[in-house]
């Protein structure tokens, strides 16, 4: 009898008192930070062991009813690597552990518990709901904010155009005399030369890969510029996207934008190419990831097949 009790003894000694889910906040914007924080007291002498979450965090997402999907989510993503610490409290200690993470995807999603390994003993931390959504689109802001730093202002006035601005009884009398001089200058010019060539019109698709073809030669990513490649080959992509389709992607999520052009009736499997391009271009820009030089070369080419995928046949290279 006295050795059954000192084995159930033990295992008091070992069990956890309390265990805990918490978030610092239940609701966020897509991309938005949020901190999952776990939190068990223990006995002072007890042996306990956690295996951390990889990347991601298993999670299901929930209907609108209240029903869970059968499959596992991939949508709640880890930002920094999991971080623990022990507190000792007399006869006890709490373990604290943290998650830094975020949602890539709106919706409803149940975050499973953790696990924790006291003696023998596996306990199970409750489950956390978090709800993500879309950012709100901002509206009255110029396209050229979207490339932050890179943007171009637009330039003040030329003196000539200013001075007929504030002086518009010259405007006429000088519009006449360059009407004049202009078409004498044609009828000189044409009986000089011959009619010239007609000029070649780079389509819009040629216009993009000559771009990326230009991106990649400046090879940023060995300047420390990494971010700078992508915000620019994330840029490339938007506007190409928005002058085929005759939308404005630019300020638009990386889920938006393929919401949008899911309307206009790309492909499925085009439209999970452009959802990779983007999302790698927003982990690196606001998750600090970064990809070899390989994985970077790999994201460019996604980017030619895209075009690639939703340029139209050219015959008379007129867009």
């Amino acid at each position: 009898m006295k050795y059954l009790s000192s084995i159930a003894l033990l295992i008091l000694q070992t069990i956890a008192f309390s265990q805990e889910s918490s978030l610092s906040t239940n609701k966020i914007q897509i991309g938005e930070e949020v901190v999952l924080t776990y939190r068990i007291t223990l006995a002072s002498e007890a042996a306990f062991r956690h295996i951390p979450f990889g990347s991601t965090l298993p999670a299901k997402k929930k209907s609108a009813s209240g029903t869970l999907a059968q499959e596992t989510s991939t949508s709640i993503e880890q930002l920094k690597s999991f971080n623990d610490t022990v507190l000792l409290k007399g006869k006890t200690k709490e373990w604290i552990g943290t998650y830094q993470l975020t949602a890539w995807d709106e919706g409803s999603f149940v975050i499973e518990g953790a696990k924790i390994q006291v003696g023998d003993s596996v306990i199970l931390f409750p489950a956390v709901t978090l709800s993500a959504q879309l950012v709100a689109t901002k509206k009255d802001l110029d396209l050229y904010d979207i490339r932050e730093q890179f943007a171009d202002l637009p330039e003040p006035p030329h003196p000539l155009v200013q001075f007929f601005t504030n002086n518009r009884k010259w405007l006429v009398p000088a519009l006449i005399v360059l009407g004049l001089a202009a078409l004498l200058f044609i009828l000189w010019w044409r009986s000089k030369k011959k009619p010239p060539a007609p000029e070649q019109v780079i389509s819009l698709k040629e216009r993009a890969l000559l771009a990326i073809d230009a991106l990649e030669r400046e090879r940023l990513w060995e300047k420390n510029k990494l971010k700078t490649h992508y915000i620019e080959l994330s840029y490339i992509l938007r506007s190409y996207l928005s002058s085929r389709y005759q939308l404005s992607l630019l300020e638009n999520t990386s889920k938006e934008a393929q919401l949008l052009l899911k309307q206009k009736g790309l492909h499925p499997e085009t439209i999970q190419t452009i959802g990779v391009v983007l999302d790698q271009s927003d982990l690196v820009k606001f998750a600090r990831s970064k990809p070899d030089e390989l994985e970077i070369l790999k994201i460019s080419q996604l980017v030619r097949q895209v075009i690639a995928e939703t340029s139209p046949l050219e015959f008379d290279r007129d867009e």
